[in-house]
């Protein structure tokens, strides 16, 4: 119900809910007073409808301010945005999720733009997720695609474990990742890890732009400028250099 209320642009009242989710009105209402007495939601009392409270920011905030690493990093993605021209990504690994937590965006006027707190649906098919995938053992990670499937998003995905075992290989040897149009046709990203004070896996900075500007061309030179300034906020959080593998 609340991403129903989250991705309208206009309020919805009761039976509009009701009818889109199929859930019984008694039990509905039951719901939606709760939320509204405790804050999550707004209730136009002259038109009968319902939309969400501006405490979804404050919580977002609160759970984005958790992760400390995220204000230092801010620096770090403004000096990528200036390298490379794209857009920079602070992503994290959020429970079973790899959520995009911060970004800047480039100053081009085609540029990617992604909503803070989103996440991306699938490890084998984007930047990010690859580089958490080659954090793992190969048996962790065959159990791990088991449950998570190799689905074909576009005609350029890695549907093969053979095939993805390969690229892990060359990200653990270049310490950064690329998807070309994997997860999205048209756009590509590239992606670094950064590393806590014991070496555990945090984020991944990364940056993304349309698939005619990342290129094989250019796509190695913003790998070393990604790698290197993840290799720098790393050395802030732990305080000494280098990537671990």
């Amino acid at each position: 119900m609340l991403e129903l209320l989250a991705q309208e642009d206009t309020e919805l009242s009761l039976t509009s809910i009701s009818e889109r989710l199929a859930i019984p009105t008694p039990s509905l209402w039951r719901i939606l007073s709760v939320l509204r007495d405790r804050g999550y939601l707004l209730f136009d009392r002259d038109k009968k409808t319902y939309r969400l409270s501006f405490k979804f920011f404050y919580l977002s905030n609160m759970l984005l301010s958790g992760m400390g690493f995220r204000s230092e990093a801010r620096g770090y993605l403004r000096q990528l945005v200036e390298l490379s021209g794209e857009t920079a990504e602070l992503s994290a690994r959020v429970k079973d999720q790899l959520v995009l937590i911060d970004q800047a965006e480039g100053p081009e006027a085609v540029r990617l733009f992604s909503r803070i707190g989103s996440a991306y649906p699938y490890f084998h098919a984007t930047a990010p997720g690859k580089v958490y995938l080659a954090h793992m053992g190969r048996e962790k990670l065959k159990r791990v695609m088991e449950r998570m499937g190799l689905p074909k998003i576009t005609e350029y995905t890695i549907t093969s474990l053979t095939a993805l075992e390969s690229e892990l290989k060359s990200i653990r040897r270049r310490g950064y990742g690329f998807d070309h149009q994997e997860m999205r046709v048209g756009v590509s990203r590239i992606a670094a890890p950064v590393y806590d004070g014991t070496g555990n896996l945090v984020a991944c900075l990364g940056c993304a732009g349309p698939s005619f500007r990342i290129t094989s061309k250019n796509q190695d030179q913003m790998g070393v400028w990604t790698k290197e300034l993840a290799d720098q906020l790393s050395a802030e959080l732990n305080n000494q250099s280098g990537t671990r593998w």
